[in-house]
């Protein structure tokens, strides 16, 4: 493609590396399968479905297990529960370190003072974005992260 430019070293790096960046959108790793720890676990994210005036956003995603030793994949098929997020879903407000923020309630009860700040996580998804507070892959490993808690059982199983 560039074969008619002179080319010095540290952008044929980036060429390179470009030409050899993975097509998946990310690959987030997973604690290892209960019923196969000998090998390493993680998601493969490799598409992403977002409807902006429906606040939707479907992930399509695959888990893949790899030889500790080798790196090599391994062809053993996994469940893959839906993992969408719907207008109606919501997240915790987070703070600069990523902590749930937790505040006082307008009216404590006999058992409780505090509660975390719930927001609509479609419109959060995109103000992180839009305001630097997140990077693309940080934002699906949050999400990643709460996503495997509520499936885990689901995430276990053999096919």
């Amino acid at each position: 493609m560039n074969t008619h430019l002179i080319i010095p070293e540290n952008i044929k790096e980036i060429l390179n590396s470009i030409e050899k960046i993975s097509l998946n959108l990310a690959e987030l790793p997973l604690q290892a399968h209960p019923k196969l720890p000998q090998f390493e676990r993680s998601i493969r994210v490799l598409d992403i479905d977002a409807k902006s005036k429906q606040q939707f956003i479907s992930f399509r995603y695959e888990q893949v297990l790899k030889d500790r030793d080798t790196g090599e994949e391994i062809n053993i098929s996994l469940p893959a529960p839906e993992w969408v997020i719907y207008k109606e879903t919501w997240s915790y407000l987070r703070d600069g370190n990523n902590n749930q923020i937790e505040l006082p309630l307008a009216e404590p009860g006999a058992d409780m003072n505090t509660d975390k700040v719930k927001v609509p996580s479609y419109p959060y998804m995109l103000w992180l974005l839009k305001n630097n507070k997140a990077g693309f892959t940080e934002l699906l490993t949050s999400y990643l992260d709460e996503f495997v808690k509520s499936c885990k059982d689901s995430l276990d199983k053999l096919s």
